[in-house]
């Protein structure tokens, strides 16, 4: 199971359930840094020291949330530039965390780290576990460094605020991509099972198509040639007899074709006339063998009816016989010439488009079968727009 061209099922949904999560990705850190960050920098400006600072550091952040997130969504988040932009956003949040006043490190105007935390999240995501866990304990380190610079960690009430910080932001932020790795594993699971049962229903559906042709074939040979052999072992039936030569020509021509049916072979039509030819070569009829066009796709169905009234003729011709196929735009015609006896010619039939019309002149007996090609009703449709 195939969603593109050449894409089997399972990285298809995969892949599908990966680009939705990364779209979620995006939106949440350009919400997060865009709206969130932008109002706390407007909100405290005359506090940040510098502030041009804090400002370059927001700005150098929007540059590589607007590069990540092209790059992520174009699958093209690869080799060296995940970590290159990783260093540079870690870069620019320690920045950040310098220009923060005494007390600020975790505060309203404290934005940097959290945000540090989801641009690793932006562009690490597809990477080794390892890479997005170094960089969360960095952003921890940053706001310790912070709170350690400004003399604060003496206090259990700073440790608890720093606990409970790193695990409101960093905590999620990790829990966040474990569930999206989840759930892509379990997408590739899925698929794969739905893959298999698919595998398994194709496999159940061609054994029994298989089954269902064995017990075709076994029931034309209790029918049709076992009552036939049965006779001539009994006696019944004299081989001598010129009707009796006749009927085993023709069953041994269908046998032949019917083992024909199932062999591989370029052009099925062509290779059950042949089979069918070689019947009557075998008893010194010369035939001759003409094809004229490309043949399209003929089912079984079709095969056998177009075949069985120059079967009959090939079966009953004594001395020579002429097989010509013919292929144009909407119609295979089968056609046989052959010295055959006025019994050999069937009855006009039509079955599911096959038609086969005969006439019998002095010694030389005419058969032709004819299979309409079907056309599925959208060609038809735009054939008649076409030609309006």
């Amino acid at each position: 199971m195939r969603s593109d061209a050449g894409a089997p099922a399972g990285e298809s949904v995969a892949a599908r359930y990966t680009r939705v999560i990364s779209v979620v990705v995006v939106v949440i850190v350009a919400v997060w840094h865009f709206g969130y960050d932008s109002l706390i920098l407007v909100r405290g400006w005359s506090r940040y020291e510098p502030a041009w600072a804090a400002l370059a550091s927001w700005l150098m952040l929007s540059v590589v949330q607007l590069v990540g997130s092209v790059l992520l969504l174009r699958t093209a988040l690869r080799g060296r530039l995940a970590p290159f932009l990783t260093s540079v956003a870690l870069l620019a949040g320690i920045v950040a965390v310098a220009t923060y006043p005494r007390g600020a490190a975790i505060s309203d105007l404290s934005w940097a780290a959290n945000t540090v935390g989801w641009f690793g999240v932006l562009l690490l995501m597809q990477r080794p576990m390892r890479e997005l866990v170094a960089l969360l304990a960095c952003t921890v380190a940053m706001t310790m460094a912070a709170l350690g610079a400004h003399g604060e960690l003496d206090t259990h009430e700073a440790w608890s605020r720093l606990i409970a910080q790193s695990y409101t932001t960093a905590g999620i932020q990790l829990a966040f991509v474990l569930l999206a790795r989840e759930l892509h594993r379990a997408a590739r699971l899925t698929a794969g099972a739905a893959r298999a049962q698919a595998d398994r229903m194709a496999r159940q559906a061609a054994e029994e198509t298989r089954h269902a042709e064995r017990r075709r074939r076994y029931r034309y040979l209790r029918d049709r040639i076992a009552p036939l052999l049965q006779d001539l072992a009994e006696g019944r039936a004299d081989p001598g007899d010129e009707g009796v030569r006749r009927s085993s020509a023709i069953e041994a021509a269908r046998l032949r074709r019917l083992f024909a049916e199932t062999e591989d072979a370029a052009h099925p039509l062509l290779h059950e006339l042949r089979a069918c030819a070689d019947v009557a070569e075998r008893r010194d009829v010369d035939v001759t063998f003409v094809c004229y066009g490309e043949l399209p796709d003929v089912p079984v169905a079709a095969r056998r009816h177009l075949t069985d009234g120059p079967l009959l003729a090939l079966a009953s011709a004594k001395t020579v016989a002429r097989v010509t196929v013919v292929v144009t735009a909407g119609e295979v015609t089968v056609s046989v010439v052959a010295d055959a006896a006025a019994p050999a010619a069937p009855h006009a039939i039509r079955f599911a488009g096959t038609s086969v019309l005969f006439d019998k002149k002095e010694n030389l007996l005419w058969l032709e079968s004819r299979w309409r090609v079907p056309r599925p009703p959208s060609t038809s449709a735009s054939s008649t727009i076409t030609r309006w």
